[in-house]
């Protein structure tokens, strides 16, 4: 019969000790930090005299960017009632550098509107010029989903000009955004400067110790002076002559990235989210890209 003394069970747990940690230390050796990244375009067509996105008239021959930038045109103008009087809540950009930064932001919300539509499913039914554009969407199912109440994110959201509207109030107090259990949405907005370089709207979507997922917003400058052509439109926009002569299209590039975490790396959810990230990646440059 063993006799364990402390003299005996002290050297003993010590091996043990070092051995599990010799172990856990050869699998986190193993595990490997990985990254998805992807990249697309996308604009918005200005109208100068408005001060705000130009109306686009739906066209048959390119459905997906008129109806995109039919959107635009509504979520780029928040209103509020104020007296039974229906007023805008922001004020209209005066140079090529504030209409960079209007549709940049512009483009974060829009972004953030997608995922949710896109997280939520279900189907719309949409009349742009007298046309009926019904769509159907089915969310990918995760095995760890919260479905969070959209007045959740009413303080998220107001960080950016184009939520300052009731009608997109109601939407959100009334809403819903499916997510992964304890994900943290963010909206960032980086100035420019020599060290990060083109301004930036960042929609970001983060569960620690399993991803953070970046969807970066920043201009493609398209002349030497920044100042976008008048009249250019993006490829199967028409619009009427007079329309057009005013009107400017911003460009940008959109960055979908999304890090997951090495202490994670060997956990099936691992697997799931990263799934995840290249459908809605590629969903959302389905919706949003020119």
């Amino acid at each position: 019969m063993l006799n364990w003394s402390e003299k005996t069970l002290a050297p003993v747990l010590s091996i043990l000790l070092v051995g599990t940690a010799t172990t856990l230390a050869a699998v986190l050796v193993s595990l490997k930090e990985s990254t998805v990244e992807s990249a697309f375009a996308s604009s918005v067509v200005f109208d100068t005299v408005d001060g705000a996105p130009a109306w686009v008239n739906f066209d048959p021959s390119s459905p997906k960017i008129t109806s995109r930038l039919s959107e635009s045109f509504g979520l780029g103008r928040p209103k509020t009632n104020r007296d039974g009087k229906w007023v805008s809540t922001i004020e209209k950009p005066t140079n090529a550098g504030d209409r960079f930064a209007f549709c940049g932001e512009l483009l974060q919300y829009q972004l953030l509107r997608t995922v949710e539509e896109l997280q939520r499913g279900g189907w719309w039914v949409h009349w742009v010029s007298g046309a009926q554009i019904t769509t159907v969407s089915k969310p990918m199912r995760l095995s760890r989903l919260q479905d969070y109440p959209g007045k959740t994110f009413l303080g998220i959201v107001a960080v950016n000009r184009f939520s300052d509207s009731d009608l997109e109030r109601f939407k959100w107090e009334h809403g819903h955004l499916p997510l992964p259990k304890g994900t943290r949405v963010t909206l960032i907005h980086v100035a420019s400067s020599p060290a990060s370089g083109p301004e930036k709207f960042i929609l970001r979507l983060k569960k620690p110790l399993f991803f953070e997922m970046d969807f970066v917003v920043e201009p493609i400058v398209t002349t030497g002076t920044g100042e976008p052509p008048i009249g250019w439109l993006p490829p199967g926009v028409r619009l009427a002559p007079e329309l057009a002569a005013r009107c400017e299209t911003y460009e940008f590039q959109i960055t979908m990235r999304a890090t997951f975490e090495r202490v994670t790396a060997g956990n099936s959810e691992a697997q799931e989210y990263k799934d995840w990230a290249d459908w809605l990646f590629s969903r959302v440059r389905d919706e949003l890209s020119d």
